[in-house]
């Protein structure tokens, strides 16, 4: 008997909804949309639009939707309620956001913040599949921290959803959290380009416009500035994935987000431990996200799985 549900992944550019089996793990439908960032009735309109044509979908093929999931970034109640996304959502303070789709789509709704759905879909459905301590970090325009013990959520609520900010050097410059020197504000895509701009990399080479995937690109075929910045980041993601490996002892640690597609060269590199381990015997395996995109899909509709 299929287990079919909605998941919505609303992130920095775009919604992803899709109507997902849950026993399967798979996106049977799929809907992606502009992120309305600063009108809220936009903002569910559009959410509410794209439902209504999935719960179509569904009545077609004689599926029987058990709820809407939806993540998010910032802090998210039990009852879907969202404290807040600092800033990335400007109407979405104390927003009950649940209640709202609810009201329209007369369907329960579950949320939760948004790494946490994508770790929870990386594994139920993805590369953490099989392991019981599972770590996912989202490299992108912020990091994301997610982590699952024995196919759940270790804590009912994302008390560390911040966990991205822990503070691994000294620093000139200071992260939106207020702090210098976090994980985030070196590991991120704009961490990696202000690390870019200080060697004045759009004078030095215009003909390489300035991007992630420019610098990686330019790092393997032998660039040594390009050298020098993406060393400086993976120095400094390796000391944020050993800080976690004393927090969390994970069996594997997955990599997912934007910045993940050019990670491929340098995982063996981030597997050494080069500090104290949780255990004598204790070894991890970092791994990319094989279900890119889908995994906070995936996600979001898994908080139905139960």
């Amino acid at each position: 008997m299929e287990k079919i549900a909605v998941g919505i992944d609303i992130g920095g550019t775009r919604i992803k909804l899709g109507l997902v089996d849950l026993n399967k793990g798979i996106v049977l439908e799929k809907i992606i949309l502009p992120t309305e960032k600063k009108d809220s009735n936009r903002f569910l309109q559009i959410i509410n639009s794209a439902i209504d044509k999935l719960k179509n979908i569904a009545v077609q093929k004689n599926f029987k939707i058990l709820g809407i999931g939806f993540g998010v970034t910032g802090f998210v109640f039990e009852n879907g309620m969202v404290d807040s996304t600092y800033g990335f959502l400007e109407f979405m303070e104390d927003y009950p956001l649940a209640q709202y789709i609810e009201t329209h789509c007369a369907l329960p709704c579950r949320g939760d913040n948004d790494a946490r759905v994508v770790a929870l879909g990386e594994a139920l459905y993805g590369r953490g599949k099989g392991f019981s301590r599972v770590l996912v970090l989202t490299l992108g325009t912020g990091l994301g921290l997610g982590f699952i013990a024995n196919r759940k959520f270790e804590t009912k609520l994302p008390y560390a959803h911040m966990g991205g900010h822990i503070i691994i050097k000294q620093t000139d410059f200071k992260c939106y959290c207020g702090k210098y020197g976090c994980l985030e504000s070196l590991v991120s895509a704009p961490g990696i380009i202000e690390a870019a701009e200080r060697i004045d990399w759009s004078k030095k080479y215009p003909e390489n416009p300035l991007s992630v995937e420019t610098i990686f690109r330019a790092e393997q075929k032998g660039n040594l500035d390009a050298s020098l910045i993406v060393n400086e980041f993976l120095n400094n993601l390796k000391t944020g994935i050993n800080n976690y490996i004393n927090l969390f002892a994970p069996e594997i640690i997955i990599i997912g987000g934007g910045i993940a597609k050019g990670m491929e060269p340098y995982l063996e590199r981030l597997a050494t431990i080069d500090f104290l381990k949780p255990f004598k015997s204790y070894k991890v395996i970092i791994a990319l996200s094989e279900l890119d995109e889908h995994s906070g899909i995936l996600g979001s509709a898994a908080l139905f799985n139960d």
